[in-house]
């Protein structure tokens, strides 16, 4: 019994230098690295999750493979999102075009230890009364119906990222380590459409769910438009208490990323030095936008 204690005391004193050495070979490592290779290896880590990072703006952004593509889009997803530490704003515009319902929906906020927004496409497989929308399974669209987003992402007055001329179902766009609320971001949205007939479908759309003439530009086959306060009811609302508590998660995840990967400044040495040092905490923090830790199988596009 005397010699639980010292013994005990033996053992963590070996497991602090174990990990202090083991730290400064990681460290080592990733210093020797070059830009070129930390890319690449990153972007190969993160692929199953459905992102890649692009160094340029510092930010994650969703692969057009991205297995999410097979899940499609639910209400239930927005309404049970602050379960999975997502607390943001949503917009969902539904419009009838060529026999079936589709929906473009926009978000923006806290994802985890990340802030960002959301730009996604589906499709019913017939006409949805409004009624049944909120019980219906819609779709990622193939490639053939895949829209060009265009987003500009601010907080507050700072700009986060700007993506330009994405041709894709869901185009997101995630700054790690970063934290907001829902009403302090602001997207600036462009979306060309393949004809004017879905884009006119569209913009009456936009108009019944509240957005004035003034607030929409249209050029071309075009629509540009701030997402800054949504117009329809959130999801969010009806579940304060647990969406307030999915911030402070945020807030405490954050702080803990922020000292454990103190030692670089830029987000590519932090994910590299956090996946080699703790590979599980890097594998639940690149579940940004996950409902299920189920890999599906990807069905053909065609």
């Amino acid at each position: 019994m005397y010699l639980l204690f010292p013994l005990l005391l033996l053992f963590m004193m070996v497991l602090a230098v174990i990990f202090h050495f083991r730290k400064k070979r990681i460290i080592c490592k990733i210093k020797c690295m070059c830009t070129e290779e930390k890319l690449e290896l990153l972007n190969e880590l993160t692929a199953p999750f459905g992102f890649c990072y692009e160094l340029c703006h510092d930010v994650f952004t969703s692969r057009t493979d991205a297995w999410q593509w097979e899940f499609g889009y639910r209400w239930l997803y927005d309404k049970n999102a602050a379960h999975f530490n997502m607390v943001f704003d949503c917009e969902p515009v539904y419009f009838d075009y060529d026999g079936r319902t589709w929906m473009l929906e926009f978000w923006k906020g806290q994802y985890g230890i990340n802030i960002g927004g959301e730009i996604g496409i589906y499709q019913a497989e017939r006409i949805i009364p409004p009624s049944e929308r909120k019980h219906v399974l819609f779709h990622a669209v193939p490639e053939k119906d895949m829209l060009s987003f265009s987003v500009c992402m601010y907080n507050g007055t700072s700009l986060l990222y700007n993506l330009s001329c994405r041709k894709h179902w869901w185009l997101a766009g995630f700054s790690m380590g970063c934290y907001s609320v829902p009403e302090l971001l602001k997207m600036d949205i462009t979306i060309a459409f393949g004809n004017r007939q879905m884009m006119y479908a569209f913009v009456d759309s936009m108009y019944e769910i509240g957005y004035r003439s003034g607030d929409i530009s249209i050029c071309g086959n075009s629509v540009s438009f701030v997402f800054d306060r949504p117009k329809t009811p959130q999801p969010r609302t009806s579940h304060l208490f647990i969406s307030a508590w999915a911030l402070w998660k945020d807030r405490l995840f954050l702080f803990f990323y922020c000292r454990i990967t103190k030692v670089f400044c830029h987000t590519l040495d932090k994910l590299l030095y956090l996946y080699e040092y703790l590979p599980f905490v890097f594998r639940h923090m690149m579940r940004i936008h996950c409902y299920s830790r189920r890999k599906p199988r990807m069905r053909s596009r065609s």
